[in-house]
């Protein structure tokens, strides 16, 4: 069955149910012939994901991209689950906050001729969805279909005109529904169209710039001002509570696997005479 959508209301409606905050992690992606304006539409339905509440911060591989709201440049897997640990540094007792992150050209990410690297890289993506990453992606049809199917993703859209745009089809493939978006407005946002993008497993420099949450910022400006929090200008509970929140963090991801393995410290043998 397939729905006629005609207007951006309805794909803004649309946006609120596909990507509803029921859901902790929701997946999908854009496919399309080169100039057929996915990556456009992509960001158009950042934007609305932005404007409607739907998420706790934004991320991308495209460096180029100029937002009014905070979209942190990320390139490879590993900071981008560091990342998503420091949004959700405790997930059990706080709830999961949503990351979304856009990674276009995703066929680079997950090429037809690497099947068993795909394997290992979209499962070790998927352990990532249970602190809160939820995916937006687009790419031509040269991206693995094992990578990109109902196992992974909840959904697909399509853009199925070079010459318009302004149209797309949706399939949802938990209820095979699809529905059709007509009049689809272009993103606001600024991107290099021509801007070559990757994704990696590693970052790919010694030094990376892991982006602060608001947690670690707050600890940040505590720290600068000499551990005062008179000096900070700021609420006296609000900078606890980040400080907890922090060293919960750190405690969990980086210190917490050390701590069975403390050293036993043995005495020499005395070599007085008795």
């Amino acid at each position: 069955m397939r729905f006629i959508l005609t207007n951006e209301h309805t794909l803004r409606d649309l946006v609120k149910k596909i990507y509803t905050k029921k859901k902790q992690s929701v997946w999908t992606f854009t496919l399309g012939k080169k100039q057929s304006g996915k990556t456009d539409f992509s960001l158009r339905l950042m934007e609305l994901i932005h404007e409607e509440g739907l998420a706790d911060g934004f991320g991308s591989n495209v460096q180029s991209l100029e937002a009014p709201f905070e979209v942190d440049f990320i390139q490879d897997y590993q900071t981008l689950k560091t990342r998503c640990e420091m949004l959700n540094p405790n997930p059990e007792k706080h709830g999961i906050k949503r990351y979304f992150y856009f990674c276009s050209e995703m066929g680079k990410a997950f090429p037809q001729d690497q099947p068993w690297k795909n394997a290992k890289f979209i499962a070790k993506l998927q352990t990532v969805r249970k602190i809160g990453l939820n995916w937006l992606g687009d790419g031509i049809n040269r991206i693995d279909q094992r990578i990109v199917s109902a196992d992974h993703f909840d959904g697909k859209f399509k853009k199925l005109s070079i010459t318009r745009p302004d149209i797309a089809t949706y399939h949802n493939f938990s209820n095979g529904k699809r529905s059709t978006v007509q009049g689809i407005k272009r993103t606001s946002l600024k991107f290099n169209t021509w801007e070559t993008c990757n994704f990696y497993m590693e970052p790919q420099t010694e030094e990376t710039d892991i982006p602060l949450n608001s947690d670690h910022l707050i600890v940040k400006q505590y720290l600068e001002a000499g551990c005062s929090i008179a000096k900070t200008g700021l609420h006296s509970q609000e900078v606890k509570r980040a400080r907890d929140n922090v060293l919960k963090y750190y405690w969990k991801y980086h210190l917490e696997p050390t701590a069975d393995t403390e050293k036993t410290i043995v005495e020499p043998a005395s070599t007085e005479e008795t």
